[in-house]
């Protein structure tokens, strides 16, 4: 899957790990979110939300599995860059 920087996904839950939580994309990409990027860590019970669908925005996609942000900065950023180049 084409996975470009500053996009935004719908993204799986696949695993809770001490860095991050794991995601696929819908065709099975994997992804990464580190605790730093996600707003709800380290508050709650992380593991709940296996399964669950979040939506991310790719902040690096050159790293494998790619890294995600679930932060409305991140969003942010990415939305000014998108169309900075746009237009």
């Amino acid at each position: 899957m084409d996975v470009p920087l500053h996009h935004e996904f719908d993204v799986t839950v696949v695993a809770v790990r001490p860095w991050g939580l794991e995601v696929e994309f819908q065709d099975g990409t994997p992804g990464l979110i580190d605790n730093t990027k996600d707003p709800a860590w380290p508050s709650g019970d992380r593991v709940s939300v296996v399964g669950t669908a979040l939506h991310v925005v790719v902040i690096d996609d050159q790293r494998d599995p790619v890294r995600l942000s679930a932060l409305s900065v991140d969003f942010e950023i990415a939305r000014t860059k998108r169309s900075a180049t746009s237009g």
